[in-house]
């Protein structure tokens, strides 16, 4: 059975501590016996510092207490320095190249530094940023997971130094995605070069401390080992019940509409030390260990980026998606600052009879011709889709690739494992079936950029000569057969498909794995030379192996076992 909460166990003898009372007994004890000053906690935008402060900073009992938010800029002024990175558009900004440092009052922090002089005692300073007004004696990392976060926003939380509790969600992800979010990040890159300990406060009433040596080896064993990511569910306008079905999970919802089961930037993992279990961005793996899990070549290429995502978008029983477009990377980079663009594809999973796949124009459609139809569209309520668009009845196993530039849609009725690029906010959606979102507004249609990147020469002949089922047989034999399919070739990612009843040995070739098990009940992997642990994977999982493992074997197990399975597995080229 698909499993909802994934973890690998710990067997170093690495030390873990629990609850309030003992996370504020130890930290204090190493405040004692040490003669320390100088105490901060950074903590990761979304935090709940006011549980922090009550359950566990007050109960250290400083002599002084200073929030971090106390040293930098007020909210107007952060927001004037941030207007042009964030614009008007309710949904596309450009990646901040600010830091922190460019956000902080040197009057307030000179002020501060005094205090801290003048203080006989413990000093404590905490909050975004902390790590950035003094020089600590002791540093404590507090880490929460961007799901959660997002969960908070939706639920009223302000993003930092905004006074926005009642801003609309998108807005608030907005400012995240564009500015806390890449912010934050660096300053905990920095923060885990010297730190002394780590509190996963991702739920407010279970808080877990580790020391910051035992973290980096715990994150290490991720890439060590097969794992897989925490998967979310979340519903939509067009979801539908398919993964409600397979996966059991979620089924009061109305539906489901996505799945991140690979996005390490978006999804979390979970490591158990001792009988505690740690849940932590994904990301602090890339983070902490880059070259180890993506390989030297994917690293000089992305840099401390996961290049690869797989996702679910389920319309078994629901709608249309947005007719829409992947910007190309210069684009993306010229104007939103991206350092690569979201090349796809679409696996199809299952599907119903007659269901269909929008891909690529009809042959003969100009650019001007279509762009004039789009925008008349948003005034008349209605497009002739099936004058402008090429589809395509789909099937169970088939590979649709998505370079770029191509205008495509998923059809109501199927179930798409999404293989591509990282990035997941660049989609201009062009036609919306004149349909309002889950929240009663209008959905936002971005017309303007997408003209600016739809490719007419994608059209129906280009689609069925290159991007539909491109299939070709590396190897075949009477109980394996594997298959290159895509993606294309303007694309940086490879993608291959194993039909298999036997062991089948894999390499890694220079580059991280990503996998799914997309036919059969289970099956296992395992290591040549004892590297790691038999791995068991259920149907429809995705699962990451490190590039450094370099080889593995796959083979039908459980009721698997004797029997025909498929997997599908994309890296870097």
């Amino acid at each position: 059975m698909y499993n909802l909460r994934p973890s690998i166990k710990i067997k170093k003898g690495l030390k873990s501590y629990c609850g309030f009372a003992e996370i504020s007994k130890v930290l204090l004890s190493q405040i004692l016996s040490n003669s320390l000053k100088t105490i901060v906690f950074e903590c990761y935008p979304g935090i709940n510092t006011e549980i922090l402060l009550k359950e566990i900073i007050k109960k250290i009992n400083p002599k002084v207490l200073i929030d971090a938010s106390l040293a930098f800029l007020e909210s107007g002024d952060i927001n004037t320095k941030l207007k042009q990175d964030l614009t008007e558009d309710r949904v596309f900004g450009r990646f901040t190249h600010q830091k922190i440092e460019e956000y902080i009052d040197i009057q307030k922090v000179s002020e501060i530094h005094e205090k801290v002089e003048n203080t006989d005692g413990t000093v404590i300073i905490y909050g975004v940023g902390a790590s950035k007004i003094v020089y600590p004696d002791l540093l404590i990392y507090v880490n929460i997971t961007r799901w959660e976060i997002q969960t908070k926003l939706k639920n009223g939380l302000s993003n930092w130094k905004a006074d926005n509790k009642n801003e609309e969600f998108s807005k608030k992800v907005k400012r995240s995605y564009y500015f806390e979010w890449p912010v934050a990040d660096q300053i905990k890159q920095e923060c885990y070069e010297n730190l002394d300990f780590m509190i996963d406060l991702n739920n407010d009433k279970e808080p877990k401390m580790i020391s910051g040596k035992d973290y980096k080896l715990a994150i290490k064993e991720f890439t060590t080992q097969p794992f897989r990511l925490v998967p979310y569910f979340d519903p939509g306008l067009w979801g539908g019940s398919w993964m409600q079905e397979k996966f059991k999970v979620r089924q009061e919802e109305k539906n489901l509409a996505w799945s991140f089961d690979g996005v390490p930037e978006e999804n979390s993992v979970i490591f158990e030390v001792n009988t505690t279990k740690f849940e932590v961005p994904a990301s602090d793996i890339v983070m902490l260990f880059p070259k180890a899990l993506l390989g030297n070549r994917v690293y000089g290429l992305y840099g401390s980026d996961f290049p690869i995502r797989f996702d679910y978008l389920d319309t078994m029983g629901g709608q249309n998606l947005s007719l829409q477009v992947h910007p190309t990377l210069d684009y993306a980079y010229r104007t939103f600052g991206a350092k690569y663009t979201q090349d796809e594809s679409y696996y199809i999973m299952d599907c119903k009879e007659n269901s269909i796949v929008y891909l690529g124009l009809k042959e003969g459609v100009n650019l001007n011709e279509i762009v004039n139809e789009l925008e008349q569209s948003q005034v008349i309520g209605k497009f002739d889709e099936d004058k402008y668009v090429n589809s395509i009845k789909v099937k169970k196993h088939d590979h649709l690739l998505i370079p770029a530039g191509t205008i495509h849609s998923s059809g109501k009725d199927c179930v798409v494992l999404e293989i591509s690029s990282t990035p997941n906010r660049f989609t201009f959606k062009l036609w919306d079936w004149d349909r309002v979102d889950i929240d009663g507004k209008p959905r936002p249609i971005h017309i303007n950029h997408g003209k600016k990147v739809l490719n007419v020469d994608i059209d129906e002949k280009f689609v069925n000569e290159n991007l539909y089922n491109q299939f070709k047989i590396n190897k075949e034999n009477n109980t394996v057969k594997e298959e290159h399919t895509g993606l294309y070739e303007s694309q940086p990612i490879e993608t291959v498909r194993h039909i298999f009843s036997t062991s089948v040995l894999h390499k890694t070739e220079g580059s991280v794995n990503m996998l799914n098990l997309v036919e059969g009940e289970q099956i296992i992997v395992e290591s040549l030379d004892n590297k790691f642990e038999p791995f068991i994977v259920n149907y429809g999982e995705t699962f990451i192996i490190p590039e450094s493992l370099k080889v593995y074997n796959i083979s039908p197990f459980g009721k698997s076992e004797g029997k025909e399975v498929i997997t599908m597995k994309a890296y870097i080229r």
